[in-house]
């Protein structure tokens, strides 16, 4: 496989953004800078594409995957619980939040504030994205352009670069499964007050 590489700029976003969509629609994976650290992007309606992101990840199927979303409303497709009043101020933002699943088990969710990730949503409309970090599971984040291509050219469809640097750490994850016991399962960059 070839992996095409597109460095980010300011003049570019929304170019990149219809690239990395085409490349999504189609069922590819690619790996992408978000609201906090780079990620391994699929969409979440693309069953053979989320395979591949367990399988690059070396990720066991037993650890969910978090979904970025790109409109509020898209919560709705995936749980019955309304974003809490005291969590609100923090979306969009780099906070994933784990809801009731309508199915029976938890969803991880995240609304970036990011303008990349914006102008890929405008190409994806209501889609969602699968996003867990772009590292092989159980190593450090990969936070340069350089050690992105180096371990995952020939295996991701397309790696999008940026010069601005990734966050310190990834999002803060709180659980808000059980309504009267909330749970920061990760602290993140983003400190909520509960």
């Amino acid at each position: 496989m070839k992996t095409r590489v597109f460095h980010l700029d300011g003049k570019n976003i929304n170019y990149v953004a219809s690239e990395v969509a085409t490349s999504l629609l189609n069922g590819g994976v690619c790996i992408i800078p978000t609201d906090t650290i780079y990620g391994i992007v699929a969409l979440d309606d693309r069953l053979e594409a989320v395979k591949r992101v367990y399988e690059i990840k070396k990720r066991p199927l037993s650890k969910k995957l978090i979904r970025l979303i790109g409109k509020l409303e898209l919560i709705k497709r995936y749980t019955d619980q309304e974003v809490p009043d005291r969590l609100k101020r923090y979306w969009p933002g780099p906070l994933t939040i784990v809801f009731r699943g309508k199915n029976g088990e938890s969803i991880a969710l995240r609304y970036p504030d990011n303008e990349f990730l914006n102008a890929l949503f405008m190409h994806l409309g209501d889609r969602a994205i699968v996003a867990p970090s772009a590292n092989i599971t159980g190593r450090d984040e990969i936070r340069s352009c350089k050690d992105l291509i180096d371990e995952f050219d020939g295996i991701v469809d397309v790696i999008v670069c940026t010069d601005r640097p990734p966050a310190l750490k990834a999002s803060t994850i709180i659980d808000i499964t059980d309504d009267e016991n909330w749970k920061i399962l990760r602290q993140g960059d983003l400190t909520v007050d509960l």
